[in-house]
């Protein structure tokens, strides 16, 4: 490698994640290195024009529309974030697709110009022989392959990605190389070499083509509606799992939080409406996690999950008529609130019950 091309002794390494396919952004990170070492960070969420998120696009990364409602905007944020990229040489990692036009194109929508922002592309210094088209070396590889921890599960946080691309660029100044030896080339690869069970986001994948087994795995070709991404092959189910029909997502149980800690542990749970994926993995999870699923509304009710669509009129009527009587029933609306409850903090919507 030529060491002209790396980092100088002072540089910012940069994130940014958008919120829309115009690539506005809604979160940056960013860490300072100085003399070798990170000597500061800095993260920011922003509130994108009009706070709209592209759905396709948010569930890749880590920030939601909620998160961002009260956020100042870009152009509001400038004066703050302008001083630290002009601290020293700016890289990124696949800048030229990523970080160059979004800040282009978030800069232009409040007339800011952008013409001195000069951001460096962390990939050209990553090539590998093994791989057509300069691929296989997004960020999890290459830190595979310079021997730095990954949590797949923080990846597309802004912050976390920034300060891995620090690490990184800190390493090659060291004289560290990277060794291929054994990392994944496709993404396909990667996700099965990250976990023997692929981790599904509620709603993620829409449905699947066919599926094929290889010992005691299965293996589904699935359609995503992760940004847009064509069909994939990834390892979803064990043997014996009942795959779930097209345009229907998966409930990943693994990811369930059950027991006695469990937001729905011997609550009883009434579902109306339709979601992102079908019924019966609701139903599915709702056991698994201790909860009693039943079919109407009365006073021993604990908690309704309501779709999006096709909604029980009468359903509603009852818990309105239950809560005028002094009862209590949490509520769990659309995809989002199911994927709280499922994944994240179920117990905040009995907090007030």
């Amino acid at each position: 490698m030529n060491t002209k091309n790396l980092p100088a002794n002072t540089f910012v390494a940069v994130d940014v994640e958008w919120a829309t396919r115009d690539q506005m952004i809604c979160q940056i990170g960013l860490a300072v290195v100085r003399n070798g070492k990170i000597d500061e960070h800095a993260q920011w969420l922003i509130q994108p024009p009009g706070n709209e998120y592209d759905e396709t696009l948010y569930r890749s990364h880590h920030v939601r529309p909620e998160m961002t409602e009260t956020s100042p905007t870009l152009e509001e944020l400038w004066s703050e974030i302008q001083p630290y990229l002009l601290i020293g040489e700016l890289w990124a990692h696949n800048a030229v697709a990523a970080e160059i036009p979004a800040f282009q194109k978030s800069l232009a929508e409040y007339g800011i110009p952008c013409e001195w922002l000069c951001i460096r592309d962390s990939r050209e210094l990553f090539q590998r022989h093994d791989c057509p088209y300069n691929s296989g070396n997004g960020l999890t590889q290459c830190c595979m392959a310079m021997s730095i921890p990954f949590e797949e599960s923080e990846h597309h946080d802004a912050l976390y990605d920034a300060e891995k691309l620090a690490e990184l660029l800190i390493a090659l100044q060291q004289g560290r190389v990277a060794d291929w030896t054994g990392v994944p080339v496709s993404t396909e690869q990667l996700r099965k070499s990250q976990q023997g069970k692929r981790v599904l986001r509620l709603g993620e994948f829409a449905g699947y083509y066919a599926q094929k087994h290889e010992g005691d795995d299965v293996f589904a070709v699935l359609t995503s509606t992760y940004a847009g991404a064509p069909e994939q092959e990834v390892d979803v189910f064990d043997t014996g799992d009942k795959m779930p029909k097209a345009k229907d997502g998966v409930v990943d149980i693994a990811r369930l939080k059950m027991g006695e800690g469990s937001a729905l542990n011997g609550r009883k749970v009434v579902l109306t409406g339709e979601f992102a994926i079908k019924r019966s993995e609701i139903e599915r999870a709702i056991v698994a996690m201790g909860g009693k699923k039943i079919s109407g509304v009365t006073k021993n009710t604990d908690a309704i999950i309501i779709g999006p669509i096709n909604v029980s009129g009468g359903k509603l009527t009852d818990l309105e008529e239950q809560e005028s009587k002094g009862h209590r029933i949490a509520r769990i609306v659309g995809d989002a609130d199911l994927e709280e409850l499922l994944y994240g903090d179920g117990h905040k919507f009995f907090a007030e019950l």
